[in-house]
């Protein structure tokens, strides 16, 4: 083999070892991104489902059962709920963390 074949052979490896060690970098980012994504959904996810549930009769004996249970689970910063209006035919829970929030209305279940 010549030298000048070794020199290209090379030059072409350095290249190709750069543009693979770019796309490594970009995938793992992306998947991270993705993890993160796939995390606050299921917590939206559970949490407002829970809610509408709970609301309902179903799911959780007490909507402080739910707030107790969620604020654990999804490690939030903060998680209530109250009535919307004097009536407390509209309620609402609300829910913050380092990783979600939101906010979710449901009718009471009429008694």
């Amino acid at each position: 083999m010549k030298f000048s074949d070794v020199i290209i052979v090379s030059v072409i490896l350095c290249v190709f070892s750069t543009v693979s060690g770019g796309a490594y970098s970009s995938i793992k980012k992306m998947d991270c991104r993705i993890e993160e994504l796939r995390h606050r959904t299921a917590a939206l996810s559970f949490i407002s489902e829970s809610f509408y549930k709970t609301c309902e009769g179903n799911g959780f004996s007490s909507l402080d059962e739910w707030k107790t249970v969620c604020r654990s689970l999804w490690q939030l910063d903060s998680i209530e709920w109250d009535y919307l209006s004097a009536d407390r035919k509209v309620i609402y829970g609300v829910w913050a963390g380092s990783s979600c929030e939101g906010k979710v209305y449901c009718r009471s279940k009429d008694e």
